[in-house]
């Protein structure tokens, strides 16, 4: 299906895009006016699904045993880590956002910030955020996990050349990385507050950015954000391992489901396709099929071609799609898991509601909708069942928050135990000022095409795709 140009698109304002987004989710269109506190409060208040099904139980348990596992090896000792994995239980809301960024980046900052408002909204001590590593250093100009700005200087966090950065994901093995915040745009030396970050990252070698980002965010968190809040974030890396645990329990879901010759997955990848040649272009990409073949870092999409995951490029690749071939595979990090794949173990199966971003508001209800129309076809009907009664699966979480103020410096200048005075200052903002100019939105051609393609009646609310949304 060919779609209009984004110069055929006209501009969108950001008060049509607030009347848009509040006739996709009414309940939103009340908090437009209240406190950003209000919102925040009423997105983190979640409780456990009603419904008694088996493959929800199931897949809540072993996201658990995620949870625990990546709190273990994050440092927190058995007993908070049992009670993380507990908190998702009792209250299933993950952020699912930012990249895999430092905290101190804006996009990571701002989100989290209005995270902590809603755990404190209702007294809660435990947040897991879900940080994608599949992203490069470098995800537009000096933007991304490579990059930060100091000082209204370009610091390049990990020292790292053009041709380290470009390739590579930042989950690649490839270390040792350190940080090394090498200011581009001075040659007279770092300045007060580059100095000051340095002293406060940790110091060692890590054998990927993911872990070096990780455990860096972990100790800024400590300091200048809430330590009576356990923050564990779990990435990439972590979703593989649950995978792995879903495939070698015969008793999961998804390892009788993902392979031999049933309808579901043949379902799910040409449903996915239809919809990505329909009025929902460019929403639910079907860029690789499950999963990405991984080259020491270097992702590369698959496909699946009868009873083997292929390469879809140049790439050298084949791989017998069946359990143990795939588990092989995954282990030895030859191919990590997709995001559809990813929200399929953490959000969709176990029931958990995840926030994410301004697309995120779009392609997560329909990858609901895809997966549902999968489980009709192969005749799972309990399943869908409890999916369908789901209550805001996916909300808008991410870049709620925008302020033009620097992370570091107003950490800084406010000094260590002060959060709660930045989130007074923040969330008393009514939503509609909060988030700014919601460039998110009204600069994303997909978003003026989809408002478009609704005031011409080519998509509503009353469309199947959100019946599950």
């Amino acid at each position: 299906m060919t779609g209009p140009t984004d110069a055929d698109i006209p501009a969108v304002s950001k008060h049509d895009l607030l009347e848009l987004v509040g006739t996709l989710f009414p309940w939103m269109a009340d908090f437009r006016q209240r406190s950003l506190t209000d919102y925040a409060r009423a997105v983190f208040h979640a409780e456990p699904p009603a419904s008694s099904c088996e493959a929800r139980r199931h897949g809540m348990l072993l996201l658990q045993r995620c949870i625990r596992r990546a709190a273990r090896n994050a440092g927190f000792p058995d007993h908070r880590a049992s009670y993380i994995a507990a908190q998702i239980a009792n209250a299933p809301v993950m952020q699912a956002g930012p990249h895999l960024h430092l905290l101190i980046e804006p996009d990571a900052y701002y989100t989290h910030l209005f995270s902590l408002m809603g755990l404190n909204a209702h007294r809660r001590s435990a947040y897991v955020s879900y940080a994608v590593s599949t992203v490069k250093f470098v995800e537009r100009g000096r933007k991304g996990p490579g990059w930060l700005k100091l000082d209204s200087d370009a610091i390049n966090v990990f020292g790292l050349s053009r041709s380290q950065m470009i390739p590579y994901s930042v989950l690649a093995q490839n270390g040792p990385y350190r940080f090394a915040l090498t200011n581009v745009d001075r040659a007279d030396g770092d300045s007060d507050l580059v100095a000051r970050l340095r002293s406060e990252l940790p110091q060692g070698e890590f054998s990927s950015a993911a872990l070096a980002i990780k455990q860096a965010n972990a100790s800024l968190w400590e300091r200048y954000f809430d330590p009576g809040i356990d923050f564990l974030q779990i990435d990439d890396e972590d979703v593989a391992n649950l995978v792995v645990d879903h495939l070698q329990d015969k008793s999961s879901w998804l390892a009788r489901h993902l392979f031999g010759k049933g309808r579901f997955v043949p379902c799910l990848l040409s449903s996915t396709k239809a919809l990505a040649d329909s009025h929902w272009q460019g929403w639910l990409k079907n860029t690789t099929d499950l999963f990405w073949g991984s080259d020491r870092g270097h992702l590369f999409p698959l496909r699946l071609n009868g009873s083997r995951l292929e390469a879809r490029g140049a790439e050298d690749f084949s791989l017998e799609f069946a359990a143990d071939a795939v588990i092989e595979a995954l282990q030895a990090r030859k191919i990590i898991p997709n995001l559809y794949l990813m929200f399929i173990v953490t959000a969709i199966l176990p029931g958990v509601r995840v926030l994410g971003g301004s697309r995120h508001t779009v392609y997560y209800p329909l990858m609901r909708y895809v997966f549902c129309h999968a489980l009709a076809t192969s005749g799972d009907f309990e399943l869908r069942t409890a999916i369908a009664a789901d209550r805001k699966p996916g909300i808008w979480g991410h870049r709620v928050l925008l302020a033009d103020a620097e992370p570091f410096s107003e950490l800084e200048m406010l000094g260590p135990g002060n959060i709660q005075a930045v989130l007074r200052k923040y969330g008393s903002l009514p939503l509609e000022e909060a988030c700014g100019a919601l460039e998110s939105f009204v600069g994303d051609p997909l978003w003026a095409n989809f408002k478009t393609r609704h005031d011409e009646g080519l998509v509503d609310v009353s469309d199947p795709e959100w019946a599950f949304s």
